[in-house]
């Protein structure tokens, strides 16, 4: 065999192609899977939105512009770091309009304040600068009340993330925030979740998001962790891959005291996520406090996911709490999944589930067998085909 030595080209083309294979990796895109433009249809329409802007420009009308907190000679392209100087503008003023062009911050992230109104204009966006720290949020809504936000444009690190470790990188992150109104936020790229509602002491309470979409984030696009009173309307979730569960919209206390109570998901749209479109990961509310869980998801459409739907409770054999409440599953519709339309595991305990007129694509991969396991568990009079 003829042999060809190593030559200092070669060996600097050799390290080029390993140094391309180690920043796909930090791509963490999932093997074989491939982000997908998102259709026309499932986008919000301008009709839909055009309530909200005109709520948003009036507001605008009186709010303080936060390019005025910006040094003189600032860059319109997003390319300079501008955080302290936007948290000083938002610390100072109860209603804000943010600059009408891309600004960059850093991981430290923008912390909005209580009884605030946050506006983006048009051209608004926010850019996180690339870090190796698996832990931020862009946008904090953490121990506050009274919210409102219209329009937050988000662009995370994912694409030139400098480290491989963590899932932690938030678009929004909300924590023990109470009566908070999102309108239309476009969150992308982030290292973790697009939105993540959780606890912070206290768990968050009485939470509204309208129209969101969340697009090629690693994570999940939206993680519901502890919430009491929570409405998500017209969620578009999609291209979700990269780190477990790599779910469109995921369902996942972490612990006993979490709270998952008077919880809406109406019309959500799930689409070419890697794994699963919606997912109810509740094993880790087991403990010593007896829970109740109260959870609607109406009208949801999975297109192109793995699976469309997952739940997974809790084994019967476990020294677990009593889990009370009801979780009703109206009018889905499952079509091209990649692999199964419904996964279920341990499903003896938790609250009841109830799965009301489900309509399944009969090219789903493995339709056959997930239409038994949906039968079985649910009873055969509430599943139509279309």
């Amino acid at each position: 065999m003829k042999k060809f030595p190593l030559t200092p080209f070669k060996i600097l083309m050799l390290s080029l192609i390993i140094s391309m294979c180690i920043s796909a990796k930090n791509c963490n895109a999932q093997s074989g899977f491939q982000v997908k433009p998102i259709p026309a249809q499932y986008k919000p329409s301008a009709d839909m939105l055009s309530p909200y802007r005109e709520k948003a420009n009036a507001e605008k009308a009186t709010a303080y512009d936060l390019t005025k907190s910006l040094p003189q000679g600032y860059v319109t392209d997003g390319s300079v770091d501008y955080t302290s100087y936007l948290q000083q503008g938002i610390n100072s003023n109860a209603k804000v309009v943010f600059p009408n062009f891309p600004v960059l911050i850093n991981i430290k992230g923008l912390a909005l304040k209580s009884n605030s109104t946050v506006i983006f204009d048009v051209n608004s966006k926010l850019i996180l600068a690339p870090s190796e720290n698996p832990h931020y949020q862009l946008l904090g809504i953490f121990n506050v009340q009274n919210v409102k936000l219209y329009f937050p444009v988000l662009e995370g690190d994912r694409k030139n993330h400098n480290g491989t470790k963590g899932e932690w990188g938030m678009g929004i992150s909300i924590a023990g925030a109470t009566n908070v109104d999102i309108i239309n936020p476009v969150i992308s790229d982030c290292w973790g979740d697009g939105i993540y509602v959780g606890r912070m002491p206290g768990t968050s309470k009485d939470i509204r998001i309208f129209c969101p979409v969340l697009n090629n984030n690693r994570r999940n696009g939206i993680s519901i962790v502890s919430v009491d009173g929570l409405t998500i309307r017209k969620a578009l979730v999609c291209n979700t891959n990269g780190t477990d569960p790599q779910a469109g919209i995921d369902f996942e206390p972490n612990g006993n005291t979490d709270v998952l109570n008077n919880i809406l998901i109406d019309a959500p749209i799930t689409y070419n996520n890697a794994k699963i479109g919606m997912a109810f990961s509740i094993w880790a509310m087991r403990g010593k406090i007896d829970k109740e869980a109260t959870i609607t998801i109406r009208n949801h459409l999975d297109d192109g996911s793995d699976n469309a739907f997952l739940y997974y409770g809790f084994r019967d054999t476990q020294d677990s709490n009593n889990m009370n409440g009801h979780i009703q599953v109206i009018n889905p519709k499952w079509k091209n999944n990649r692999k199964s339309f419904v996964r279920m595991g341990h499903s003896e305990k938790g609250p009841n589930i109830e799965f009301n007129n489900v309509s399944i694509s009969k090219d789903s991969a493995d339709q056959p067998d997930s239409l038994k396991k949906l039968k079985r568990n649910f009873g055969r009079d509430k599943i139509n085909f279309h």
